[in-house]
């Protein structure tokens, strides 16, 4: 039995031995090398992408809110890029046919990932290539690593270089007004239609509204319930997109089908003005669809957003409707 037990012994040294002489001094190196996944996505505070024409994106959280280059981000982009962050992993090496080609693609076209955690120390930096030839993975190296490793997400089959890549217009929110808590006054014109613009003013923490355009007409006490909930429906404005200003000239020599104007107490004003898409697209043709679908909607003359007729029209009351409620909450 002695015997036995020293013959189990040297076997399991040689064993370990002739594994020992074997490994790779640098196993543990490439082992972290292999991590390219962020496990704890809620220490993320800063996601710096820079690619290799000096176009620089940074997206910084402050609390809950996250932003990119210091302007509002569009949630639901933040939510993916962290989920695909969490959830991507390494599948495998690059085979050393193509290792060459997939070194020089991530010197000359990689974008540069850097994450940062709430004291600015980076949790993980890597380079993100292109996708593989069956489009089932992207190329990533880690930063100091010699080893480019193709990377996809369990469960999904394509590249993962899109959800990192985007425009500034993409990353941004695409909620249209500035959220407001108080106003002074609001302003609703149709230009076109003149009878339905009003003005509805805040004084005393009382509510009143008045027709735009005939200025001997008396104002109207408005139930607060009634304005304030008008003031939601402005705050949950969203935009289908954010556009380039391509179509500027055309709006800025258009009427628009509606103008919204407001000021908060301490001056500041945003502006929305409402075209139509059929008025600025078929503007040329002479001919304008008459079902309405979709506006381009300028902010304060200075962003495009697309959005839909479906969204917007919430907003769309007249000085008549005010007018038909101001009995609304009146004891009888």
């Amino acid at each position: 039995m002695k015997k036995w037990l020293i013959g189990t012994a040297l076997v399991l040294f040689l064993v370990f031995l002739a594994w020992w002489s074997g490994k790779d001094p640098n196993e543990s190196t490439i082992r972290d090398e292999l991590v390219l996944n962020v496990a704890d996505t809620a220490s993320i505070h800063q996601i710096e992408i820079l690619d290799r024409d000096g176009q620089k994106i940074v997206l910084s959280r402050d609390r809950n809110n996250w932003f990119v280059n210091n302007q509002p981000a569009r949630q639901h982009a933040i939510n993916n890029l962290l989920k695909t962050m969490y959830d991507q992993r390494v599948s495998a090496l690059v085979p050393k046919a193509a290792l060459d080609n997939v070194v020089k693609d991530l010197a000359s076209h990689s974008v540069r990932v850097n994450v940062k955690d709430q004291s600015g120390k980076s949790m993980l930096v890597f380079y993100i290539g292109g996708v593989t030839p069956d489009e089932r993975g992207t190329f990533m190296m880690r930063e100091g690593s010699e080893w480019p490793v193709i990377v996809n997400i369990p469960g999904f089959e394509g590249g993962l270089r899109s959800r990192y890549i985007m425009s500034i217009r993409d990353w941004k929110s695409r909620q249209i007004i500035h959220p407001i808590g108080d106003i002074k006054t609001i302003h609703l014109e149709y230009p076109t239609r003149q009878e339905h613009s009003l003005v509805l003013t805040k004084t005393d923490k009382k509510y009143y509204v008045s027709p735009l355009v005939n200025a001997r007409a008396g104002r109207i006490p408005v139930h607060e319930y009634l304005a304030e909930a008008y003031l939601d429906q402005i705050n949950t404005l969203y935009a289908e997109a954010i556009l380039d200003d391509s179509k500027r000239p055309e709006i800025d020599a258009a009427t628009p089908f509606c103008r919204l104007i407001i000021t908060d107490p301490e001056g500041s004003v945003q502006k929305v003005e409402f075209y139509p898409t059929e008025w600025i697209d078929y503007a040329r043709i002479g001919e304008r669809p008459e079902k309405v679908e979709r506006y381009y909607t300028d902010y304060n003359d200075s962003v495009i957003y697309l959005t839909q007729h479906l969204l917007m029209q919430k907003i769309f009351t007249g000085y008549e409707h005010f007018v038909s409620l101001k009995d609304f909450g009146q004891e009888e």
